[in-house]
């Protein structure tokens, strides 16, 4: 099957298309590295704990995850200029908005407003991609898209540490011009692959039903640990997601036009690739956070230092993903994609030894074999997946792909929250962030390190399962066997 649409994948117009999708994944990441340096220091200025905190990042991530599946239909359905276009205008608007938080409560409201836009993003970026790429190339293009990621993820640290040291907001107000720039960019140039406007219905029921389920599971999820697992407001949460789970899947296969055609599972790779990369996401989602935490808490570092420490993290996914597009355009996504969990789990075990005196060489290490693997995994398994179905249902494998990373993060940042909470009172974790882990007791800066520890021997377990689950989706995507 064919990448593209006719010959636009022979066209110049595909590194148009790449340079789009490239924009708006450096706005994403760039979003998200230069925040993840500035939580601590909007913890303290905005008055609000690690929670409030970590609930500006879940509350974007569970829109995106909510939103996804809406927005990969509606692609299917209407096109997928319209919607790259309103994401990147409505997100550009959100950060705006972001900017002007006066607590913590103004800034979740604000963070939900762009991640309507970053839902948008999402869901239509990978399809833009794929529409334009011939099937042999397209490795090559996610690997391209992968660069671009590390090299944002690599200086949006270095670039929020800066701006942190600053003012907090200017890690919002840093992407409106290349939001701006981009939404400019998108409208001027962007092609649908066909023709859009089909007399389909949207599934609005099955979109109720899931909204409902993944909602109340998260709340059991990321909540239940401070007021009891076992109290009845958390087991009536469990109880309403099982059911409305439940309800979800059986309308989804009786419904004529369903928000996810379930039918696409029944592809061996397809189904393989997305469940491994759900269990990856769930063993990866908090690593970042946690290595961030601890060079601003028990190592006391600034913003700044603790953005330029995990440099070799984003360094090892900007060598490793190009090569691990272009091995899987070559070989296929089942060697390559496996090799890279294996690898992860071997630096998330080494990641999982830090002590709160560990020389930083040995994490630098680390960091560096653990992104390593990661970015043999992601574009090999990207790709696959996108290239197993066909053109008028990419939007809803893009969405899939979007709703399952996302769910995967924030059921990493649940599990990982009270891992790091439950180790000292909150006020002396406020206090390390405030006076810096050098001004606390010897005894708290090994608990808190002992959290982050445990957190990636736990990331670490979880990846063994995505190995297994990689390894079994078959040999059926080798490149060179397919027609162009």
């Amino acid at each position: 099957m064919s990448g593209g649409q006719g010959t636009e994948n022979e066209s110049p117009y595909r590194w148009v298309a790449l340079s789009i999708a490239s924009l708006g994944t450096l706005l994403g990441v760039l979003n998200a590295t230069t925040l993840l340096i500035a939580l601590p220091d909007i913890m303290v200025n905005l008055h609000t704990d690690l929670l409030g905190v970590m609930w500006v990042l879940i509350s974007y991530m569970l829109i995106i995850t909510i939103l996804a599946p809406a927005w990969g239909r509606l692609a299917d359905i209407h096109g997928r200029k319209k919607l790259y276009v309103a994401g990147l205008a409505v997100f550009t608007i959100g950060s705006l908005l972001c900017g002007f938080a006066a607590d913590v409560t103004q800034l979740i409201a604000f963070r939900i407003v762009q991640a309507v836009g970053g839902s948008l993003l999402i869901a239509n970026g990978t399809i833009i991609v794929a529409d334009a790429f011939r099937q042999q190339e397209l490795g090559r293009a996610m690997g391209i898209i992968s660069m671009i990621a590390a090299a944002a993820a690599m200086f949006g640290p270095v670039l929020g540490g800066v701006l942190t040291l600053i003012d907090w907001r200017l890690n919002f107000f840093i992407n409106i011009p290349i939001g701006i720039a981009a939404t400019w960019w998108a409208q001027k140039n962007l092609r649908e692959p066909g023709e859009f406007g089909r007399a389909e219905p949207f599934d609005m029921k099955g979109m109720v039903y899931f909204t409902v389920a993944f909602v109340t599971g998260l709340v059991y999820i990321s909540v239940a640990f401070l007021v009891g697992w076992t109290s009845l407001p958390m087991l009536a949460c469990l109880a309403v997601s099982l059911l409305m789970f439940a309800a979800f899947y059986r309308h989804e296969i009786t419904c004529k036009s369903p928000l996810i055609d379930l039918s696409l599972f029944s592809h061996r790779i397809f189904f393989f690739g997305q469940l491994s990369a759900l269990i990856n996401a769930v063993a990866r989602g908090a690593v970042m956070i946690l290595l961030i935490l601890f060079f601003q808490g028990p190592r006391g570092c600034d913003p700044l230092t603790a953005s330029i420490l995990i440099i070799p993290a984003a360094v090892a996914i900007a060598i490793t993903g190009p090569i691990g597009g272009y091995l899987s355009d070559r070989f296929g996504s089942r060697e390559i994609a496996t090799l890279g969990l294996a690898i992860s789990f071997a630096g998330l075990l080494g990641l999982a030894t830090i002590q709160y005196d560990t020389p930083y060489p040995v994490l630098a290490f680390w960091m560096f074999f653990n992104n390593f693997g990661s970015g043999l995994f992601q574009p090999p398994n990207t790709s696959a997946i996108m290239a197993a179905v066909p053109v008028d249902r990419r939007g809803l494998a893009s969405s899939m792909r979007a709703l399952l990373g996302n769910a995967g993060m924030i059921i990493s940042m649940a599990i990982a929250t009270p891992l790091i909470m439950g180790t000292m009172p909150l006020s002396d974790m406020m206090n390390m962030f405030v006076l810096g882990g050098a001004q606390m007791p010897v005894a708290e800066q090994v608990a808190f390190t002992n959290g982050v520890a445990l957190a990636f021997y736990i990331s670490a377990a979880i990846t063994v399962p995505a190995i297994i689950v990689s390894a079994m989706r078959g040999k059926g995507d080798i490149r060179g066997n397919q027609p162009s």
